[in-house]
């Protein structure tokens, strides 16, 4: 709710019941005891007094929504403590308002520069304070509901193919740096074509989602992302992971869908549906493109297809030979 106009924030896609979190970060007792006093009532409001203090707060799960810094601090002042939260991809997010008695222009104009979304001089008024808080929790949370929009599939609501083109090629550098491997499985549905004509687009869209749950939930490294790259066509990458480790993962993703006994028959034999998976696995350099593994893996879903469905088939790449491992039903 906006405490101002008591109206719904339409962007918030988070339960009406949960409060904002506001990290507040004043070392001065007197300043402390007022902003924390005139914000209880609206937000779960929690404090630091230094610096170091804020950032391990603003590391801390689950995340402040804005974060209020005064800027004369102890140790390390508030435009330095701002610009550590700007350049920490974990923090970079986290709005922040610089709440100080410094009034004149050019330290307003640092503070923007530090990454600031706003600037309130003290004396502090609770009821401007109040308002300015709100909109800058709903302009962030509009910012991510478009992220959302722009980067996830809105049928089964896992990452797209724009979020996973983007994903691969920062992984990509990332494994060329550390001199990591990296692999991708490329996950088509069987006969998805015929699915729709025997139950409907309805229910093979309700087919999606359910597969999209299925294989969501195998990819539990924070650094696994699965996306819908096409009609029926899915995608696990996982960075700093071997051959040996993607085809653990796939043989996974191939059991969970055959336990699920998704009913198809559509196909003459082909009782429940089933999914065919192509693995590759490549350490990196610069002479090589990411497109290129993404291209193994394809070839090798093509095989899994051509050689009867239901199945895995793994690239040969990194002179890794080519095998195919069929579920056992």
């Amino acid at each position: 709710m906006d405490i101002l106009s008591r109206q719904p924030q339409p962007f918030n896609t988070a339960p009406e019941s949960r409060l904002h979190r506001i990290l507040v970060v004043d070392d001065s007792p007197v300043d402390l005891q007022f902003i924390l006093n005139g914000l209880s009532d609206h937000y779960e409001v929690s404090f630091a007094t230094s610096a170091k203090e804020a950032i391990c707060l603003a590391h801390q799960f689950p995340q402040p929504d804005l974060i209020l810094l005064d800027v004369v601090m102890p140790e390390t002042d508030g435009y330095t403590t701002c610009s550590k939260l700007k350049n920490d991809v974990n923090t970079q997010n986290i709005p922040v308002i610089f709440v100080t008695s410094l009034q004149d222009t050019t330290d307003k104009t640092k503070g923007f520069n530090a990454g600031a979304v706003d600037y309130i001089t003290k004396p502090l008024h609770l009821a401007e304070l109040n308002a300015r808080i709100q909109t800058h929790i709903r302009l962030k949370e509009q910012s991510q509901y478009f992220e959302f929009i722009a980067n996830f599939d809105p049928l089964t609501h896992v990452p797209n193919r724009r979020k996973y083109n983007e994903t691969l090629h920062r992984e990509w550098a990332r494994c060329i740096r550390y001199e990591q491997p990296i692999s991708i499985i490329i996950i088509d549905i069987d006969f998805f074509k015929q699915f729709n004509e025997r139950h409907g687009h309805s229910e093979g869209d309700n087919c999606l989602i359910k597969v999209a749950q299925l294989l969501e939930k195998q990819g539990n490294r924070p650094t696994d992302l699965f996306a819908r790259v096409g009609g029926e066509e899915f995608v696990m990458l996982l960075p700093d992971c071997d051959i040996k480790g993607a085809v653990i993962k796939a043989e996974k993703m191939l059991a969970v869908i055959n336990n699920a006994e998704i009913p198809h028959g559509g196909v003459v034999g082909h009782t429940f549906l089933s999914v065919s998976l192509g693995v590759a696995s490549i350490s990196p350099n610069q002479s090589q493109d990411a497109i290129s593994l993404f291209q193994q893996a394809d070839d090798a879903l093509f095989k899994a297809k051509r050689n009867g469905r239901n199945r895995i088939a793994i690239a040969q790449t990194n002179n890794i030979a080519d095998i195919s491992r069929h579920s056992a039903i």
